[in-house]
This record gives structure tokens, sequence and C-alpha cells, in this order.
């Protein structure tokens, strides 16, 4: 994203607008982290300068000189505006979460603060805005943690300006605070809601591999199934038989053939021989039944099973 973009417009005459799913999905989303973490950067390299003095004066300046104060006519349509303002103050609010570093939650406290309360409002015509920021209640109750975990000696001067921004929030009643993170409450759950697939190529999810939309072409089938033959031609050539697994087959066949020798000379040759004979005779019958065709298939099957 580039917070220097020209601005949607929007008109009873059908001009053409951002819409509300544009500021949900990954376009937008991406885009605004990462701009989020150069506003990050770029406060940290002026905060680190020996001449530093008053932190959140020092934060107005950079926010200024990178054109943040532009975002807030990046759309004028309410429907949009309202889409637009929500997922800004949420991306921001993301990074005040407690696993990030305390230097980089109070940085986004310090955006989302200014971008809340820079709204434009009194404007003819009337420009739409927010005046809640939903946010989880476990979150909440970290968020008013923040300025005790400000210990450091290089992070103490921004303890004063923390506090007052959390306590200004809480005077206007800013937060509308919601059930726990782990319950998905915020509305989208999860960002970005939509994902954008440039030039027609999606991502699977299982492995990650990339993929044209539509039917594959018949290049793609026979280039996947060389695959699937070289695949299976290094399966086979892996399966590698060990000396116990030799050892194992030998003494379960030499247990067959004795096993196959006891009977036979329990039962007899001949007992075996007439079984087979009458069970051929059965067969006849069935061949004058079923066609000579099938009978003859079905007396080689039978030879070979009393073989």
């Amino acid at each position: 994203m580039s917070i220097h973009a020209a601005p949607a417009t929007s008109s009873s005459r059908g001009d053409i607008v951002l819409q509300p799913n544009y500021f949900t999905s990954s376009i937008y989303v991406t885009a605004l982290r990462d701009d989020i973490s150069t506003l990050v950067l770029r406060y940290h390299e002026a905060y680190s300068q020996p001449s530093m003095t008053q932190p959140f004066p020092l934060f107005k300046k950079v926010w200024l000189s990178m054109g943040w104060n532009w975002l807030q006519f990046k759309v004028f349509d309410s429907r949009s505006r309202q889409s637009f303002l929500d997922v800004t103050v949420r991306l921001f609010l993301e990074r005040t979460v407690k696993r990030e570093a305390p230097f980089t939650r109070a940085v986004a406290l310090f955006g989302m603060y200014l971008f809340f309360y820079t709204q434009v409002k009194g404007s003819a015509p009337p420009l739409h805005y927010i005046t809640n920021i939903p946010i989880p209640c476990d979150h909440y109750a970290s968020l008013l943690e923040m300025a005790d975990s400000l210990t450091s000696a290089a992070f103490v001067p921004l303890q004063p300006h923390v506090r007052y921004i959390l306590s200004r929030l809480q005077t206007d009643l800013v937060f509308l605070i919601l059930p726990k993170s782990e319950l998905g409450a915020m509305n989208p759950r999860e960002l970005p809601r939509e994902l954008y697939a440039d030039d027609g190529i999606v991502f699977s999810e299982m492995d990650g591999t990339q993929k044209r939309k539509g039917r594959p072409a018949r290049r793609e089938k026979g280039k996947k199934a060389r695959l699937a033959l070289e695949g299976l031609d290094d399966w086979i050539s892996n399966q590698h038989r060990t000396d116990a697994d030799l050892t194992e087959m030998e003494t379960a066949l030499d247990r067959y053939d004795e096993v196959k020798h006891a009977m036979l000379d329990s039962v007899g040759a001949e007992s075996v021989e007439e079984a087979g004979q009458e069970v051929l005779g059965h067969l006849d019958e069935a061949r004058e039944l079923v066609g000579a065709t099938q009978s003859v298939g079905l007396q080689g099957n039978i030879f070979e099973l009393c073989k």
C-alpha cells in the first residue's frame, strides 16, 4: 500500500469506489502491516538520536514526514470508509499485543491514538467516522499494563505518554470490550479475510505449491504422470529387505511345506484326487448351463487350486 495514493471518490452518479472487502483483503492488510513496521523502524531511528528529548512530538514529526496524515482521505464512501477505519485501527492494535517488543507496542499505541483522534469530523459533506475500537478483554487487560513493561532506561521516557494515551482512551470510553481472543469475537475473525492471487496463481494450503486456476492442461497432466512414475520407481528401489525379513519369510515357507505334507499324508493323495475329480464333474454339469467358454476358464482355475 502507498499512503500517498490518490483517494477514491464516491457520488450518487455511480463513480467507481473501493469496495469494503478491499480493506479486509490481503492487498490492503499486508501492505499496511508493512507500512506500520516501517513506521516503527523510522521512529526507532529518530528516537535513538542523542538529541531526542520529547518522544511524542518526535513521533508526530515522523508521522507527518511519512504522509500518514493523508491516509484519512483514502476513501470517502461511507460503507467503504467504515471498513477502512475499522481495519486500519485494528492493524495498529494488533501490534500492541503482549508478545510484541515493548517499544513496538508503544509505537503502535501512538499510531492508533493519532489515527483515531485525527478522523475528519465536521466536514461538508460529512465523512463517516468511528467512535469505538473493539478489543478482546484479555488484550485490553495487557494493554493497561503496557507502561509497566517499559522498564528499560532507554524506554522510560515513553511511560508518561503511554499512561496519558491509555487514560484518555478510557475516559472517552473508546474501547468496546469483547470476549477473549481465543473465542474469535473480532469481525472479521482473521485478517486478511480475502486472499488475492496475482496473475491467476493460487497457492495450495496443503503443501504451499503454486498451481494455475481452472482445469489442468495436457502438458501439466503429463508432467504429473511422469513425476508419479518416477516417485514409484524411487519407492520400489528403496524397499530393501533386511536379513531378518528374509529369514522370517524362509521360516514361514518351510513351515507351510511341513503342514501341507502332513495334511496330504493324513488325508491321502488318492482322496484329494477323488475330490478334484468330483469337483470337475460338477463343473461339467455347470458347463452345460453357463456355456463352454466360462466352464473352461473355471476348470483351469480349479486345476491350479488343486495342485
